[in-house]
């Protein structure tokens, strides 16, 4: 995106005085970290100041205060952020940005305006929209597909009717779409070319002739490309048979994981609510059928095994391309090294050259290198039985203590952080 575009986008919103959270939250999906560096830019050319907490063009004056509520911040997470209890916290490496409850709900009445009782519905890695699908008990037969195994056993845990609400565990990427045609396929990628590509694809094999898909996309300042992009995308679809039918921007309303709360504290950044990240709703029809062949798959989710400690999630990559992990050389004395100060990867792009480095990633967006993935991996299996023994046992074991004791306070501050938000929103 123009950096120009942008500057005068930043400046018309601080005509009067605005915080952080505000400006984040009327850019079209800007990165915080990118409108930061917009604000620190504009206030170095003597455009605008900040007073107060409070970004404006110089010469406007500063003031107002607000009033707190009370409530429960866990009730929060769950009545408006969409944080199902049988649902882990959730890890960068799974892009995962839940719906608040709100864009739940809006999801819900847009399925209901467009379906008849009998229509099916298929939902592509939606496991709270399918959820809350199940507690509303929406007429319409519903299916998910959803490849992470935690989140399947915990949606199969509140099934109150298997022949109207089903889980296909699969992975979307892998999956041949041989599953009979639905009138609706409604998804929510990351919002990535390739992921896109594959979601659609698969959508437009399992809509029917004048069935519809609906998708949440990224705003147009989400990237720098995000323009050129969806064009392409657009395109894309259209020779799948699928028309763009409507597009209203910054519909769906998403929650701030504890992960990105990480990250951008780790920048410096506090001012910014937990529902910034918004997305455009477009609804495609299927017009025509037609015959396109799969794009190719991209190792865009390489394995990665997970591992927990006292609610922490440890994500460990093995020397193997297998499932089966190669075996560990005991000889080796472990090493775990930081990639960075703090250790907190201050972004969630997937196009942060870092990430490569890693082979150890916690649910706290924390990143390191391990010398010997595969001996780490089973020295912490090791530890989770028997007594600690040997020098690599101590090390591990001294590891995720530190990382989980930090993440456990860290998690408590973003629930202290969604207490205090919910409850100056309620003024």
């Amino acid at each position: 995106m123009n950096k120009n575009y942008l500057k005068q986008s930043i400046l018309r919103i601080c005509q009067q005085p605005r915080t952080f959270e505000y400006i984040t939250n009327n850019v079209k999906g800007l990165y915080p970290n990118d409108t930061l560096d917009i604000l620190i830019e504009l206030e170095g050319e003597g455009l605008i100041t900040c007073l107060n907490e409070m970004w404006v063009i110089r010469q406007v004056a500063v003031g107002g205060s607000l009033q707190l509520f009370a409530e429960e911040s866990k009730l929060y997470l769950q009545r408006y952020m969409g944080y199902f209890e049988f649902l882990k916290t959730p890890h960068p490496l799974d892009f995962e940005w839940r719906n608040s409850m709100a864009s739940l709900n809006k999801l819900i009445d847009k399925i209901q305006a467009l379906l008849l009782p009998k229509d099916k519905l298929l939902l592509l890695g939606m496991p709270t929209l399918f959820a809350t699908a199940i507690q509303k008990d929406i007429p319409y037969k519903t299916s998910l597909i959803e490849r992470n195994k935690p989140i399947v056993l915990g949606l199969s845990r509140i099934l109150t009717n298997k022949d109207k609400f089903t889980i296909i565990e699969a992975d979307l990427f892998t999956l041949n779409p041989d599953i009979a045609e639905h009138f609706c396929v409604v998804m929510d990628p990351p919002w990535y070319a390739a992921h896109f590509k594959q979601f659609m694809w698969v959508a437009a094999k399992c809509v029917s002739l004048n069935g519809i898909v609906i998708i949440s996309l990224p705003p147009i300042n989400t990237k720098t490309n995000a323009i050129n992009e969806r064009v392409d995308w657009f395109s894309f679809c259209a020779s799948l048979g699928l028309c763009l039918e409507t597009l209203e921007p910054e519909q769906l309303v998403y929650s701030m994981p504890f992960f990105e709360f990480n990250a951008l504290r780790s920048r410096g950044i506090k001012d910014v609510i937990p529902f910034w990240r918004k997305g455009d709703l477009a609804v495609f029809r299927k017009v025509h059928n037609t015959v396109v062949e799969r794009p190719g798959i991209e190792n865009v989710t390489p394995e990665w095994i997970e591992k927990e400690f006292e609610g922490v999630r440890f994500r460990i990559k093995p020397e193997s391309t297998g499932k089966k992990v190669e075996s560990a050389n005991e000889n080796c004395l472990l090493d775990i090294s930081s990639l960075l100060k703090g250790d907190i990867l201050p972004t969630v792009s997937n196009n942060d050259e870092r990430r490569e480095k890693a082979n150890l990633w916690t649910s706290g967006n924390r990143v390191f290198k391990v010398n010997n993935a595969n001996c780490f991996l089973k020295t912490f299996e090791t530890i989770m039985r028997n007594p600690v023994s040997t020098e690599n046992e101590k090390i591990v074991s001294d590891f995720i203590s530190y990382i989980s004791d930090l993440e456990k306070k860290e998690y408590n501050e973003y629930l202290e952080w969604i207490y205090y938000e919910m409850e100056r929103q309620a003024n």
